[in-house]
């Protein structure tokens, strides 16, 4: 029952499908609202490229990103698609609104449609995993096993744009495995360090870094050597990205060779 009880389409998940324009700008007018009073920092939209280009982000617990995605909406009218992890589709109403902003599930083939259509994509490769990590792991990328979007990259001859989300993991302290937690129901259930979900005030960036062009040819997107170091040149961007502005926040100047 509740799989149509707010009439959403199993279609909706493709590429190009559920988005509405309108919905987007109407959404984003209220993102862009929250930011300013938040006072959200987007920087680097510079750098990126006018065609196709995968944005790789870290994944927060909360929906931070989605500031970059509608910084970039309001600056430059683009639609910043995002790859939705499977769970999104089970959530009645939030999903209608993920479709309606551009998120589609993380397919390759919607992959593919969406960067051979010239479009932004964001992936966030640790999915859920990572958003709800404990906060000893805190701004480490949980990434496992995932290589499709190096793959889709190399498939699709696009840049990669490390995205880095600051701010969003010092929010709650939380605890423990939420997804062994969440098993039963099939959904991951974080819990707070002290019972309670007590937020704590800081300072939201969002940081574009330069674009990456993978060095691996098409026909070894499945070359797990390939893979690999592509995917290390990835993290290591954006690991610094997250460690630069970590150390700004600290009060360290960036030490220059």
């Amino acid at each position: 029952m509740l799989d149509h009880i707010d009439g959403f389409s199993p279609s909706e998940v493709a590429a190009f499908k559920g988005m509405s324009r309108a919905s987007a700008a109407r959404f984003y007018g209220w993102v862009d609202r929250l930011a300013r009073l938040l006072t959200v920092e987007v920087e680097g939209m510079d750098r990126l490229p006018k065609g196709r280009a995968l944005l790789v982000a870290n994944h927060t617990f909360s929906l931070d990103v989605l500031f970059p995605m509608s910084a970039v909406f309001h600056a430059t009218g683009r639609i910043v698609w995002a790859l939705g992890d499977h769970t999104w589709w089970r959530l009645p109403f939030v999903r209608r609104i993920a479709a309606g902003l551009g998120t589609v599930d993380g397919t390759p083939e919607n992959v593919d449609r969406l960067l051979r259509g010239d479009q932004l994509v964001l992936v966030l490769p640790g999915g859920l995993r990572e958003a709800m990590k404990p906060s000893e792991l805190r701004y480490r990328l949980l990434w496992g096993h995932r290589y499709g979007f190096i793959r889709a990259a190399l498939r699709n001859g696009a840049p990669i744009v490390p995205l880095a989300m600051v701010g969003a993991d010092d929010i709650f302290d939380f605890v423990g495995d939420a997804f062994r937690r969440g098993a039963r129901l099939g959904v991951p259930i974080p819990k707070p360090a002290h019972g309670l979900p007590i937020p704590h005030r800081v300072k939201v960036r969002a940081l574009f870094g330069e674009p990456i062009t993978l060095r691996a040819r098409p026909e070894e997107a499945d070359d797990m050597d390939a893979l690999r170091h592509c995917r290390h040149e990835v993290e290591g961007a954006l690991h610094e990205l997250i460690e630069a502005e970590l150390a700004r926040r600290a009060g360290y100047a960036p030490h220059r060779c």
